[in-house]
């Protein structure tokens, strides 16, 4: 009898397992909570160290284009005018036959310092040309050969012309654009339709059929990719100040329309010949400082910015998690939206700006899982429609200002 009571209080309970195996449960519980919050950390340490180089560069490649703009404060150094600045607000991808009320892009082109490697890269891809237009048959060796000839002839100059414009970058994600810059030599022309041939920097409006934006992107190469948005704003002679977080861009109407500009925040175009290029909307703005064709080719009436904002954002990887999911269809029209998730969206709770596919949104409040006060079409864009599941995109904006050494203001025109 005493055997059997011994035999029975040698194991556990039913109870007691069950209890032993929820603290257990609860500590593997705990344990992978705490390895999937260490990950997390580090996912988000990693890709924020990712858009804070990323925003670097941008910052560096940027400035060091943006410093080369050339200008005579004078004009009398030189017999032509050759130190023009052009910045258009036209239709994003530059197409010849824009849809009404497009998304818009400024385009920028302007006289600039050549340094010597890239001026020689130019003469070359000409002389390349030439040669082989005057003997097609020539080997890569013999082209090779007469290219070494033909530049201990060429005198560099120094001097040339700049295009930069941001375009949609190749890919799935319409939310993503890639800076696209080309330097070419003073007068430099390119084929266009048929047997034309045209100097990028002698027609008015870039997406024309006299330059195609097709021919644009022949002649431009990426010099920063994987970003959101790129943005310029030039301080005027009337200009105060560097204006709100809406940046240079909100001085344009949800049109592109400029003629209601706010002259004493930057602006977000720009004509240094005031020579009747910029006066509507189809030419990229209607420029407030314009004196008309008279003063196209009149250099002592030149005006150049003083300094120039630069706003930049930088996507996540694209292998990053997403900032934020569409929790339904969204219309154009619109005022809030829901996320799948807003515990862990990285926008500020007090408002900001967010990109669906190829429009900017700027909201007013987070609320859980809401945005709150949306403003559609901002940054030059146009509302549209976006279905559930779509990637909602904040990035990381970064801002920084370049000043312009050859600074000219005209007080007399």
């Amino acid at each position: 009898m005493k055997h059997r009571n011994e035999s029975k209080q040698g194991g556990f309970t039913l109870i007691e397992l069950l209890i032993v195996m929820g603290i257990l449960s609860g500590f593997l519980l705990m344990l992978v909570q705490l390895v999937d919050s260490g990950l997390s950390m580090f996912r988000d340490g990693e890709t924020s160290q990712m858009l804070a180089d990323a925003g670097s560069r941008a910052q560096r490649v940027i400035t060091a284009e943006l410093s080369q703009f050339r200008g005579s404060t004078t004009a009398r150094d030189r017999e032509e005018v050759q130190d023009r600045l052009v910045v258009q607000m036209l239709p994003s991808g530059l197409p010849s036959a824009a849809e009404p009320n497009p998304s818009r892009a400024q385009v920028l082109r302007a006289a600039v310092h050549l340094r010597p490697e890239r001026e020689l890269e130019i003469v070359d891809t000409l002389l390349v040309g030439q040669i082989l237009s005057d003997d097609p048959g020539m080997t890569p060796e013999q082209v090779e050969e007469e290219v070494k000839k033909r530049r201990s002839t060429e005198p560099l100059r120094g001097v040339g012309n700049m295009l930069m414009w941001p375009a949609r970058q190749e890919g799935e994600d319409d939310a993503l654009v890639e800076l696209r810059a080309g330097w070419f030599l003073p007068g430099q022309k390119f084929p266009s339709a048929g047997n034309n041939f045209v100097d990028p920097f002698k027609v008015i409006v870039p997406g024309s059929p006299e330059l195609p934006g097709m021919l644009l992107r022949e002649i431009t190469t990426p010099i920063l990719s994987d970003l959101l948005h790129v943005e310029f704003g030039f301080w005027s002679q009337r200009t105060k100040s560097w204006g709100d977080k809406d940046g240079p861009l909100a001085g344009m109407s949800k049109r592109g329309s400029s003629e209601s500009m706010d002259l004493s925040r930057p602006l977000p175009i720009w004509d240094s010949a005031r020579g009747g290029w910029l006066v509507d909307d189809f030419s990229g703005g209607v420029f407030p400082f314009d004196l008309g064709p008279l003063s196209e080719h009149d250099g002592s009436d030149d005006i150049h910015p003083h300094a120039i904002l630069v706003r930049v954002v930088v996507a996540q990887p694209a292998d990053a998690t997403p900032e934020g999911l569409l929790n339904g269809f969204i219309g154009k029209d619109e005022q809030r939206l829901a996320l799948y998730d807003g515990t862990s969206f990285p926008g500020s709770r007090d408002g900001g700006f967010i990109k669906i596919n190829a429009e900017w949104i700027q909201y007013g409040s987070v609320d859980g899982d809401r945005l709150l006060g949306l403003r559609r079409g901002q940054r030059g864009t146009k509302p549209t429609e976006h279905e559930s599941g779509t990637q909602v995109h904040v990035g990381r904006t970064i801002e920084f200002v370049v000043p312009i050494l050859h600074a000219k203001d005209d007080w007399n025109g």
